[in-house]
């Protein structure tokens, strides 16, 4: 069989993510020079320029012009796994998370919202649309729905300074118990792309969440945008048993 061997594009961003993890580079340290890089490695700079160009669009490099190459901010990591709050998990990364707080509103459930809180059409729910910054760089966009029967006098607390989690749960007994997740793939529309930083069109992650309290009642439903070059997704993958798996087919 023959060996698979990495495109010269492919080694080149393997050798430079190596990089950084081995000399474990902090954010604003500079790079060698391409030329002595491409010596190094065996590489020629036009593969090497292109693996760097790959890596500044997944937000681990970024260049000056006439100065050179350097290690980018560390990326917020977002676990699927867990049920944190976003300043929470921020804060276990060491990174501050701010808010900006963009809408609060009442409104009327829509069919779709009904369904999803087992309500009423028309029942009032919550819209709360904050632009979520992390290092000072704009990440998600996240739009949530809460019934104002759950929260009533939502729109009074401090939705920019305080996590809504900690809100729900410290002022209103709503405990986030459990919930799920689906991610998927969008395309930045101009008003997105205008908050967050980005091209209009540019690829963004689509993260749609549910969270229930501890009696398994729908507390938030939530819709979000975020930039695939400032998060990281990351999940643990386990062996399951036959049964499991027969029982999941």
């Amino acid at each position: 069989m023959q060996e698979y061997k990495a495109r010269p594009r492919e080694r080149a961003e393997e050798l430079l993510e190596g990089y950084l993890l081995e000399r474990k580079l902090k954010e604003g340290e500079r790079l060698p020079p391409e030329r002595e890089l491409s010596e190094q490695w065996g590489l020629s700079r036009s593969t090497l320029r292109t693996a760097i160009t790959s890596l500044e669009r997944d937000g681990l490099l970024y260049s000056r012009e006439g100065s050179g190459t350097y290690a980018a901010p560390p990326k917020y990591t977002r676990d699927l796994r867990g049920l944190l709050s976003m300043s929470q998990a921020a804060a276990a990364q060491g990174l501050a998370v701010r808010t900006r707080l963009l809408e609060c509103k009442r409104m009327e459930c829509s069919k779709n919202l009904a369904q999803r809180f087992g309500r009423m059409l028309g029942t009032p729910v919550y819209k709360i649309a904050r632009l979520r910054s992390v290092g000072g760089t704009p990440l998600m966009l996240e739009t949530a729905f809460i019934p104002v029967e759950l929260a009533p006098g939502l729109e009074e607390k401090e939705l920019e300074c305080r996590s809504l989690f900690s809100i729900l749960e410290e002022e209103y007994g709503l405990l986030p118990e459990q919930g799920d997740e689906k991610v998927g793939i969008t395309y930045a529309t101009a008003g997105e792309a205008e908050l967050m930083g980005v091209r209009e069109g540019a690829p963004l992650f689509w993260i749609v969440s549910q969270t229930y309290d501890q009696k398994a009642e729908l507390i938030e439903y939530c819709r979000a945008v975020a930039r695939p070059d400032r998060m990281r997704l990351v999940t643990v993958l386990e062996r399951q048993s036959e049964e499991v798996r027969g029982h999941e087919a």
